[in-house]
């Protein structure tokens, strides 16, 4: 389990800073009423107990059929054509954070969905790459220690890390939605749909989710 002792003073002083003058921060809890979160009515699997060897960036990424970029891109592009976030924060050794790249971000109807709709991130927790938001930088937590939960993914989550997490972000760049676990596409579907159409602020979940109409076969 992470600990905030393991990020550097100046880590936690800048996640300080953002947390209290940043109104419109991704890092803030989510905006979105409780009524309309679905975090809140469907059931998540937060273990983590599913390992697989260590595969790189590239296997994650090679034959995607999503066109996923990077935060600091999709911050940009945000900025300059607003459209909702869709973030999979992932590691490498993390079993069903391979079945959610390879069997739902993978199926055909839901990576067109996300290419629609969303600026895709796929981001490493343990990356040591450094996470440019606003005038804010993030960073490992510890740049010796490969297994280091980088200080951006901790942020996002609330200091909750369980992999994968998806992560909605609204197109003023505020957080909307975290869900945890594997979710099969059909699970998958009307929550992407939900956040990609803007229906959750005017319609609850529970509403919607029995009115979708699923397109996949």
């Amino acid at each position: 389990m992470f600990n905030w002792k393991d990020i550097s003073m100046a880590g936690i002083i800048i996640l300080a800073i953002v947390f209290y003058t940043c109104k419109k921060s991704t890092l803030q809890a989510s905006i979105n009423s409780p009524e309309n979160r679905v975090s809140n009515f469907i059931e998540q699997d937060n273990s983590n107990f599913s390992f697989v060897s260590e595969n790189t960036y590239t296997e994650f990424h090679e034959n995607s059929l999503v066109n996923w970029i990077t935060f600091n891109e999709a911050y940009i592009k945000c900025k300059k054509n607003p459209r909702p976030i869709m973030i999979d924060i992932y590691t490498t050794w993390c079993g069903p954070c391979k079945m959610m790249s390879n069997q739902t971000f993978n199926n055909p109807e839901i990576a067109k969905y996300i290419n629609d709709n969303f600026y895709a991130v796929k981001f490493d927790a343990e990356s040591k790459d450094s996470v440019k938001f606003d005038k804010y930088v993030f960073v490992s937590s510890d740049n010796s220690n490969p297994k280091a939960p980088h200080q951006f993914a901790a942020s996002i989550l609330d200091n909750q890390l369980a992999y994968p997490s998806i992560v909605f972000l609204n197109n003023q760049i505020q957080r909307l939605d975290i869900l945890k676990g594997f979710m099969p596409p059909k699970t998958f579907e009307p929550i992407l749909n939900y956040y990609g159409s803007g229906d959750y602020q005017k319609t609850k979940w529970e509403e919607y989710e029995k009115t979708f109409v699923s397109t996949i076969k």
